[in-house]
C-alpha cells in the first residue's frame, strides 16, 4: 500500500475503484472530481482528469460496470441535489478538463442534498439509486442502452415518516444493493439516519397496485440496535452461502455485523452476530472484500481495521494498519491460520 496525493485543496469525502481495479475516482468539497489511472510500470496513480463537476460539496462517486459502454461510466451527488453522470472522452488529452463529459442531470426532483448514488449490479440493468436529505429513495434507468443521455425516474420511495426537524441537526443517508444474482428478487438496503431498512421487490405476478408507484418494492425487515447515526452499510457478496451478511459502521463508535437469512414467505430473519468498539469513536465506513469473508473499517481514530471470522464464529480483529501506514503487532497471517 502506497499513498498517493489527490491534489484537492479540501475534505475528500469518497474514494471508488472501477471494476478492474485499475482506476480510482475521488470526490471532494472542492466541488472537484478527479480520475487517477494505474501505471504498472511505476506502480503509482497517474492523474487522468480533473474537472469541477458541482456547485457544491460532492459526497459520493460510483462506477457503472464496463457491460454497459465502451467508454467508462461514472455518477456524482452533491449537495447541490443533483446526480450527475459522466462520460469519458479517450481521445481528449490527459489533464485537460475536458476528458470527462456530462451526459446527464438527475435527481432534480430532489427538495435538498443528495447524500448517496450508487449504480445497481449489472444483472438488474443499468440502474442508478440515490437518496438525499428529503428521505425519498430514488431509481432511475436507462432505457435506451445506446442513449445514455436519456434517464427516466421509475420509482420513489419515502423512507422516512417525517421531515428532518432542523437542517442544522447532522444527517446520514446511504444505499446499499444486494450483490447476489441468485436472489429470487431485487433486494437493497437504505439508510436514513439511525435506522436502516431492507426492501425487495414485489414477484411479477404479484398485484402491485393500480399505478405500480412505489409499491413496487416492499419493506421487509429492519437493522436494530443503532444508537446513533448510520454512516456507512455494505453487503457481503454471498459467495455460495444460504445466508447474508451486512456490516454497518455507526456514530455510536460500534460495526455491527448482521446475518439475514430469507424466509419461505420472503421476509429476512434479522440476527446480530457482532459488535465491535475497537475503534472507540464514530465508524464512517465499513466495506466487504471480493469474497465476503473479510471487513474492513474506517474511524476518526485514522486507522483501517480488518475483521475476519475464526473457527469459533466469532468476528476478530486481525490487522489495524494506521496512517503511518504500518501495521500492529498482530500478524495478519497469525489470525488467518487461527481462523481457519
Amino acid at each position: 500500500m502506497q499513498p498517493f496525493v489527490t491534489g484537492h485543496e479540501e475534505l475528500i469525502h469518497d474514494i471508488k475503484y472501477d471494476f478492474y481495479g485499475k482506476h480510482i475516482a475521488t470526490a471532494s468539497s472542492d466541488q472537484h472530481i478527479k480520475v487517477f489511472d494505474f501505471d504498472a510500470a511505476t506502480t503509482s496513480w497517474i492523474l487522468n482528469d480533473s474537472w469541477k463537476a458541482h456547485d457544491s460539496s460532492i459526497l459520493r462517486v460510483s462506477w457503472a460496470h464496463p457491460e454497459f459502454s465502451s467508454s467508462k461510466i461514472l455518477a456524482s451527488c452533491s449537495f447541490d441535489r443533483t446526480v450527475k453522470v459522466w462520460e469519458e472522452q479517450p481521445m481528449e488529452l490527459h489533464g485537460s478538463g475536458r476528458r470527462w463529459t456530462r451526459l446527464a442531470t438527475l435527481a432534480i426532483e430532489s427538495y435538498g442534498p443528495i447524500y448517496d448514488v450508487k449504480f445497481a449490479p449489472n444483472h438488474l440493468g443499468l440502474k442508478l439509486g440515490c437518496i438525499g436529505s428529503d428521505g425519498i429513495f430514488r431509481i432511475y434507468e436507462s432505457l435506451e442502452p445506446n442513449d445514455l443521455t436519456n434517464w427516466a425516474l421509475t420509482i420513489e420511495i419515502p423512507i422516512l415518516s417525517q421531515s428532518l426537524p432542523a437542517k442544522s441537526l447532522q444527517s446520514s443517508f446511504a444505499i446499499e444493493w444486494c450483490p447476489s444474482k441468485f436472489t429470487k428478487t431485487e433486494k437493497f438496503i437504505v439508510v436514513a439516519l439511525d435506522q436502516g431498512f431492507i426492501y425487495t421487490s414485489v414477484p411479477k405476478d404479484t398485484d402491485a397496485g393500480e399505478d405500480g408507484g412505489s409499491e413496487k418494492y416492499i419493506k421487509v425487515c429492519d437493522l436494530p440496535e443503532h444508537n446513533g447515526l448510520i454512516r456507512s452499510v455494505s453487503w457481503a457478496p454471498s459467495m455460495g452461502r444460504s445466508y447474508h451478511l451486512i456490516a454497518t459502521g455507526c456514530k455510536d463508535g460500534y460495526v455491527r455485523i448482521f446475518k439475514a437469512t430469507e424466509t419461505p414467505t420472503g421476509d429476512f430473519k434479522i440476527e446480530a452476530l457482532a459488535k465491535m468498539n475497537d475503534h472507540q469513536c464514530e465508524v464512517w465506513r465499513v466495506n466487504w472484500n471480493l469474497t465476503g469473508t473479510i471487513l474492513s473499517s474506517a474511524g476518526d481514530d485514522g486507522k483501517l481495521r480488518l475483521w475476519k471470522c475464526n473457527y469459533l464464529s466469532e468476528w476478530k480483529c486481525m490487522s489495524v494498519i494506521n496512517t503511518s501506514n504500518r501495521s500492529d503487532s498482530r500478524s495478519i497471517e497469525h489470525e488467518i491460520s487461527k481462523s481457519r
